[in-house]
């Protein structure tokens, strides 16, 4: 049913009102807001970049807080669902790929601790980087016992500078002591690292000074060690302190075979600590 307007002109306003339920009156199209546009834009964005550290987990944390806005927003469901899907992606491989990077940098050892000077150690059990201006004396024979000794060779002065001369007197060493698994056996039975050091401190640790500090937790290429300090009974000692590691295998010391290891250093300069960490950092069993 039509009618004429004035002009001529077929209309049919007001027929909703006449027969109601048969003409409804369409409503609006909902208009996206910017927040819905951003979260699709960003969840995207951060789904790209996701194995990108930091800047892919910083877009996925964003895509996620304006995908959770833009569901709640008129018309923004399935643009905040995909934002909020991909953000949720990105952050979950940003996550997983910075896991992979840090593994194997500290595998690599970069990043961690290196000595400005250092000089690479290699035994058939271990190997790590000692203190380069320290000298290797070891034999051959040693070396494939497992056994090291480095020591730092020189002078005091009067005012008790060092000059490294490489003759004169030993000022300070490092130290590594393979121990055999008969001692061990009898010295810690339970084959703990926990029960070896408190052994050690009954016996050994006195006879090179005053502990300060019995158990430090660290690891040895992935290995669980213990750090013991001490103050040294040597004169000018800086630093002194034990490694002590159960090996994650049994090798062959001088026809015998050698399970854990004592690492002592006797540090007279400022960079004691410095050595300790590069040896600790590099150390890798072999």
């Amino acid at each position: 049913m039509t009618i004429d307007s004035p002009q001529g002109q077929p209309q049919t306003a007001g027929l909703a009102e006449q027969f109601p339920g048969q003409f409804p009156v369409p409503s609006p199209p909902r208009r996206r807001g910017g927040i819905v546009l951003a979260a699709l834009i960003v969840g995207i964005s951060a789904f790209v970049t996701g194995w990108i550290p930091i800047l892919g987990l910083l877009l996925g944390i964003a895509g996620i807080i304006l995908g959770i806005v833009a569901l709640r927003r008129p018309g923004g469901k399935s643009f905040g669902l995909a934002g909020l899907i991909g953000s949720s992606l990105a952050v979950v491989a940003n996550v997983l790929v910075t896991a992979v990077i840090v593994v194997a940098l500290v595998k690599s050892g970069i990043g961690t601790a290196v000595l400005t000077d250092a000089q690479p150690v290699i035994t058939p059990c271990y190997s790590f980087n000692g203190p380069g201006e320290y000298l290797n004396n070891q034999s051959a024979e040693k070396t494939e016992g497992c056994i090291t000794s480095l020591e730092l060779w020189g002078e005091r002065d009067a005012d008790g500078v060092i000059h490294k001369t490489g003759v004169g007197s030993i000022l300070g060493s490092v130290l590594v002591e393979p121990v055999s698994v008969a001692s061990t056996d009898e010295w810690a039975p339970s084959g703990s690292l926990d029960d070896m050091v408190e052994f050690l401190n009954q016996s050994y640790f006195p006879e090179a000074g005053e502990v300060t500090s019995l158990k430090e937790a660290v690891t040895l290429d992935g290995v669980d060690a213990n750090l013991t300090r001490l103050i040294s009974t040597a004169e000018n000692t800086r630093t002194k302190a034990f490694l002590t590691v159960f090996a994650p295998d049994t090798y062959q010391s001088a026809d015998e075979p050698v399970k854990f290891f004592v690492v002592s250093f006797v540090i007279p300069e400022d960079n004691g600590e410095e050595i300790i960490a590069a040896a600790v950092d590099s150390w890798r069993w072999r």
